[in-house]
């Protein structure tokens, strides 16, 4: 049997029980009140069951060729379970072993013996855990507090995804991943705000939205106010005492962008909900 087939089911092995653990972390981070986190564990995980996905069919391509049931391999099994810091060191570790080691090796193996879409989509794979390591590094720089910055800029491909945390794109800039230029890329923010009022020990008025959770410290919302997590109207807001600590904790945000429906040109900004539809013509979201 060639060796691709025990990577392809090595690899299995590892995006399922990543995305487990993901599950998991997620539960943790929202337990601790660090929603936006919670809602990132969970939409990786969402992405390492489709990884799962083509590995697996990608191993069904090959029992066609070579007949076999049962593989046996072995893989490293990790154990990390604490606090959201520590989960996201063990996990920006796990993802750095897997786009710099594992995946590309086993993408030139594939390469080697003749299997070329499986080298293709292995490599593709390997590029989408380079950005779950950087989206990953962007909170625990936030969280360790090791920089005097109290935001992170970063840019967003709308093509594929990838993220890269830089104030500025250089105009040559192309992505690592889908190979758009700058163009394609959004502007965007992680913001750790600090204000008087989260230091003060009696609790403070605010507002909880009661579709994904994000709290907002402010006495008084804005008619026109959106969720800068879910992007739902004030309508979806209820009030909330908080607590000082939630002040700091609950205060990663990402900055609102500007989206433009492909068919009538009409403009939103905010942060676009899961089945959204343009509000002029009914176009459903691309």
């Amino acid at each position: 049997m060639r060796k691709t087939a025990f990577n392809l089911m090595e690899s299995f092995l590892r995006e399922t029980q990543t995305r487990t653990r993901y599950e998991i972390y997620s539960e943790v981070a929202k337990k601790e009140n660090f929603i936006l986190i919670s809602r990132t564990f969970n939409e990786l995980a969402n992405q390492k069951k489709e990884h799962a996905n083509w590995l697996y069919q990608m191993l069904q391509q090959l029992k066609k060729e070579e007949i076999f049931e049962h593989i046996s391999v072995e893989i490293k099994n990790p154990t990390a379970y604490g606090t959201t810091d520590e989960n996201l060191k063990a996990s920006i570790k796990e993802e750095d072993e897997g786009w710099q080691k594992v995946y590309p090796s086993f993408t030139n193996i594939a390469k080697i013996e003749g299997y070329k879409e499986i080298s293709k989509r292995l490599g593709e794979i390997s590029l989408a855990i380079r950005n779950h390591s950087q989206r990953l590094k962007m909170f625990l720089t936030l969280l360790e507090g090791n920089t005097e910055k109290t935001k992170i800029s970063f840019w967003k491909c709308m093509s594929c995804g990838f993220e890269v945390a830089i104030d500025e794109l250089p105009n040559d800039f192309k992505c690592p991943t889908c190979g758009h230029i700058k163009s394609y890329f959004q502007k965007k923010t992680l913001q750790l705000i600090e204000n008087e009022i989260s230091h003060q020990k009696k609790e403070i008025p605010g507002w909880v939205c009661m579709e994904c959770g994000y709290e907002v410290p402010l006495k008084e919302l804005p008619d026109n106010w959106n969720c800068a997590s879910c992007g739902r109207s004030k309508a979806y807001f209820k009030r909330k005492t908080l607590k000082p600590k939630d002040v700091l904790i609950k205060s990663l945000v990402t900055e609102k962008a500007n989206w433009i429906c492909l068919e009538c040109g009409h403009e939103e900004e905010i942060e676009m909900p899961i089945g959204w539809k343009c509000p002029t013509c009914g176009f459903p979201k691309k």
